[in-house]
């Protein structure tokens, strides 16, 4: 009959500064997984900002579009055209393009996204936002995002600012954030918009943003927009578009991909360790073992044991690993503005993750219990 002593606790309590220098190694591979778990998220979401902050149902896109920032154009037609279908209370077209921030006291150049809008109209979901866009009136202003990074430089409402190597002057700031894309951004009309990029005539849009009408179907007008535009255009549903932006993103990307990449390669230093850890604990009780199967015991119990002394290695580690986490993740925000946040999915992601990498470990390190051999203790 099985004994109901706590085997597995005891064998890990036994030796305390072993067990803590055990529970360090699979507490930093755990805490790795987290931090690159939590990259990856913030990337997810980084990618999709600016859609989640823009007001819209649907969206008409080229139907060469992969991105934000690598999408064809679309002719401005298309936005006319769409106006007039049923169910469709209003369609603006966007114009956004990547292009250059000077700063003026180190004289550098910065990335910066160009979002080309009518004053008037109604792009965000802010409604501060969209007044700030009024501002906009006059030629050569435009508004600055406040997030955008210190290599920008000082500015300030009233002063200038050189974009794509003209002067403008700023109207007024505002809150976006481009995250990973770019250092920064700044919004400007349409007429100054062109003047930036040397466009003679408005012929196109990047995006046109539909919103539907109060109580009308998405899905259906969606439909009625398909069949209503010519080939050369596909309209999105807001959370299609944010899915397919967040998996180019994350999937296509080599951000995306080196987050991956580097999680796996932690989730493997975790296994590494942990495997090392039981191995060196059975080795070491190799007699005691041999002496539990010359006293009747199976050697699925002992396995038993094994595995749970590998499970409870794994705890030890991962909620040290969590508290932690949560620490981190409030520093790199607090430093950078980066969205990097601690969600039960993630923590429930991180946990089975351990748990495997404890399975994974069991395996190889338990098949040295076979060499427990009672006639060695004779």
């Amino acid at each position: 009959m099985p004994m109901r002593t706590p085997l597995a606790w005891l064998n890990t309590i036994q030796n305390k500064k072993r067990t803590a220098t055990a529970v360090g190694g699979i507490c930093f591979a755990v805490l790795l997984i987290f931090m690159q778990a939590g990259f990856l998220g913030a990337a997810r979401l980084n990618s999709s900002l600016t859609y989640r902050q823009l007001d819209f149902n649907l969206m008409i896109v080229s139907r060469g579009y992969l991105m934000l920032t690598r999408s064809e154009s679309i002719d401005i037609y298309r936005v006319i055209q769409a106006r007039s279908v049923p169910g469709v209370a209003s369609v603006e077209g966007l114009l956004l393009e990547g292009g250059r921030w000077s700063n003026q006291v180190s004289n550098s150049s910065e990335s910066c996204f160009i979002f080309g809008l009518r004053p008037g109209g109604h792009y965000f979901l802010d409604p501060a936002l969209n007044d700030s866009i009024g501002l906009l009136n006059e030629r050569q202003t435009v508004l600055v995002d406040r997030l955008a990074r210190s290599s920008y430089g000082p500015w300030h409402t009233g002063g200038p600012a050189i974009v794509n190597r003209q002067e403008l002057s700023i109207r007024g700031d505002y809150a976006l954030g481009m995250g990973l894309l770019a250092d920064g951004s700044v919004i400007t009309s349409l007429d100054t918009y062109l003047r930036l990029y040397g466009i003679p005539q408005l012929r196109e849009y990047q995006f046109g943003l539909v919103r539907t009408a109060p109580g009308a179907d998405v899905n259906a007008v969606a439909t009625a927009l398909r069949e209503a535009l010519p080939r050369d255009v596909l309209v999105l549903t807001k959370p299609d578009l944010i899915e397919r932006e967040e998996n180019y993103f994350v999937n296509v990307k080599p951000v995306g991909v080196m987050f991956q990449v580097g999680m796996f390669v932690a989730f493997l230093v975790g296994a590494v360790i942990l495997y090392q850890i039981l191995s060196s604990e059975i080795a070491n009780r190799l007699r005691e073992f041999a002496t539990l199967k010359a006293m009747g015991y199976t050697e699925r119990y002992i396995y038993a044991v094994g595995i749970r002394q590998g499970l409870i290695f794994s705890l030890m580690g991962y909620f040290p690993s969590l508290i932690l986490s949560f620490g981190l993740y409030r520093l790199l925000r607090a430093l950078s503005s980066f969205p990097v946040y601690m969600d039960l999915t993630r923590a429930l992601f991180v946990l089975g993750l351990t748990l495997a990498m404890c399975a994974i470990a069991a395996v190889f390190a338990l098949g040295k219990i076979k060499r427990a051999d009672p006639a060695d203790l004779f």
